[in-house]
């Protein structure tokens, strides 16, 4: 039957029929085949590009209604939360590197206090300072998803542009990770929304578990407590950034302050969420050497100096999770971290210090729903 009906096709051999139905599909691939591929990818990309949109506009969207609910006037929620997300930051010249650090600090603590006064500007005067902050940090979640977003679409109209494949590939192969990046942030609006606290609290909430709860508190530096307690024999001063709203204070200027004030500092301990390699189990704990602290990198540097000159060795304990795990609702795997993280404490000036000697232990992290 199959014969039959291949001698009535038009070519009129089985030979010259198989080259035609194997080969020319094969011809056109080779002919236009990164053309296919170019519009496969941009198809692929558009496609994520939309679902990033959408996350965008959830964001603004439960921003905008927060806004609303705790505003002034409700007229001027919207135009002033546009103006917030259109707003930039300039980081300062580095060609000279002297100086850089405190140049970089400067322009960081201003860029901070602006967007605090702007967002302060929308809301009712009545309206506590926690809940201020955490509204402050949806703004800046809401930021994170507009940037995304608007450099994503740059590079994808600019590829379809100019038809760049290269350009086009390697856009496709990095979107998958910053989705994930995105729909971090967009967990990070819903989490702050509630005031519950986050993965990146940790730091926050092993500190303040180690209090018993008579110390008195003292603001050593902008936005961060100091309280001062014993632990085996030791003096000891907890240094976190002040709660419950979402704040990371200026640990460092604490930190420095209290070994100039104390004069008999022998270890400093910092103690922080830390961004788990995949196959990593979430709230695994590990401690090492050196300041545990993210950011732009100013706190470090001032960590490092004071410590440095003083001759006094640092360590660090950190709590390992996953991005979105960081900045969403803090879960059962990372809060039962807070135990072994108190025996490495233990353990850690039991062999490096003795009694008597005075230590500082910081939590460093957002302190979201953590007093």
């Amino acid at each position: 039957m199959d014969n039959i009906i291949i001698q009535q096709l038009p070519f009129g051999d089985e030979s010259l029929f198989t080259i035609l139905l194997f080969y020319i599909p094969f011809l056109l691939f080779l002919l236009y085949g990164q053309k296919i591929q170019f519009q496969m990818a941009l198809i692929e990309i558009g496609g994520m590009l939309n679902r990033l949109e959408r996350m965008r506009n959830i964001a603004k969207f439960e921003t905008s209604n927060v806004l609303r609910k705790f505003a002034k006037d409700e007229k001027i929620v919207e135009p002033g939360l546009n103006s917030i997300l259109e707003s930039f930051m300039i980081m300062p010249e580095s060609m000279d590197p002297a100086g850089i650090v405190k140049k970089v600090e400067h322009i960081v603590d201003v860029r901070q206090d602006k967007l605090l006064n702007q967002v302060k500007r929308l809301l009712k005067d009545e309206l506590e300072m926690s809940k201020v902050r955490n509204i402050e940090i949806m703004v800046e979640a809401t930021m994170a998803l507009e940037i995304i977003y608007k450099v994503i679409r740059h590079f994808y109209l600019l590829a379809k542009k100019m038809g760049n494949l290269m350009l086009v590939i390697q856009l496709q192969m990095l979107l998958p990770l910053i989705y994930n990046e995105a729909k971090a942030y967009l967990s990070a609006v819903f989490a702050f929304k509630s005031g519950a606290p986050v993965g990146d609290g940790i730091g926050p909430l092993s500190v303040h578990k180690l209090l018993k709860g008579e110390e008195s508190k003292r603001s050593m530096a902008k936005d961060t407590d100091v309280y001062e307690t014993s632990l085996e024999g030791r003096r000891t001063y907890i240094v976190k950034a002040s709660g419950p709203g979402g704040n990371v204070g200026k640990p460092s200027d604490a930190i420095g302050k209290i070994i100039e004030e104390d004069g008999n500092v022998k270890a400093v301990i910092m103690i922080d969420a830390a961004l788990k390699l995949e196959g990593e189990k979430s709230g695994s704990v590990a401690d090492g050497i050196g300041a545990a602290i993210g950011g732009i990198g100013v706190e470090k540097f001032k960590i490092e100096e004071v410590v440095t000159k003083y001759n006094i060795p640092i360590f660090a304990i950190v709590i390992k999770q996953s991005l979105p795990e960081a900045i969403s609702v803090m879960n059962k795997n990372i809060v039962d971290a807070v135990e072994e993280v108190h025996n490495r404490v233990k353990k850690i000036l039991v062999e490096n210090t003795k009694e008597g000697d005075s230590v500082i232990i910081a939590g460093i992290g957002n302190t979201i729903g953590i007093p």
